[in-house]
């Protein structure tokens, strides 16, 4: 298990401000500041546990799509946005602030393209969050078909990292970056994979297999 390198400035930042915080709150014999760095330090540990990065590698059939994110299967439906009119189904999972935030790629194949967007932070509840939230728009390109991925920002985790550029190659379960604090994957598929998950079902990013090629 390590830390994510996304969560060190976090991390370090939170670990400084507790340290200060204590050493002037005993030092000046002041409750006030003693309780708050306590509390400080209790969010440093929290900041440990929300950037964790399992180490594993996925093995799966070169057929199969796996989970791009931990968290919860919000729905399973068709709702596509007009510019992804090849596409057939969407699923979305949502992050809650305990589940791991680094995103693995959700299968192997090349990256066609992959573009940052600005927008909103509606919850991640929301329909609108899809298409107006701050989020990421990846494109990758497999041997049995394209899918189409998003991070996206929601009300609390208001930033989408990810280190993929077009052309370059991944491999099925290989990070490509992270999000922040409770936030939402959604997937994008043609009609030719078969779902294998459905509304509710808890999934692990690079592990669990949420579809495949027919």
């Amino acid at each position: 298990m390590t830390i994510a390198r996304e969560g060190h400035p976090v991390i370090f930042g939170t670990l400084f401000v507790s340290f200060a915080l204590l050493a002037l709150g005993y030092g000046l014999h002041a409750l006030p500041l003693i309780v708050t760095g306590w509390v400080a330090l209790c969010l440093t540990a929290m900041m440990f546990f929300f950037f964790r990065e399992p180490e594993f590698e996925t093995d799966c059939d070169e057929k199969a799509i796996v989970a791009p994110a931990d968290g919860k299967v919000l729905l399973v439906d068709g709702a596509i946005p007009p510019e992804l009119s090849g596409f057939s189904t969407r699923l979305s999972i949502f992050l809650s602030v305990f589940d791991c935030h680094v995103n693995r790629a959700p299968a192997a194949g090349r990256i066609a393209n992959a573009k940052f967007r600005p927008g909103k932070w509606f919850s991640a509840f929301r329909p609108q969050a899809s298409t107006e939230n701050q989020r990421s728009e990846i494109d990758l390109e497999t041997p049995h078909g394209k899918i189409h991925f998003r991070q996206i920002a929601g009300s609390v985790a208001r930033r989408v990292v990810f280190s993929l550029e077009p052309g370059q190659v991944v491999a099925a379960g290989e990070r490509f970056g992270v999000m922040r604090f409770g936030s939402r994957m959604d997937i994008f598929f043609p009609q030719n994979v078969e779902i294998n998950v459905r509304q509710g079902d808890r999934v692990i990013g690079g592990k669990t297999v949420i579809g495949a090629f027919k």
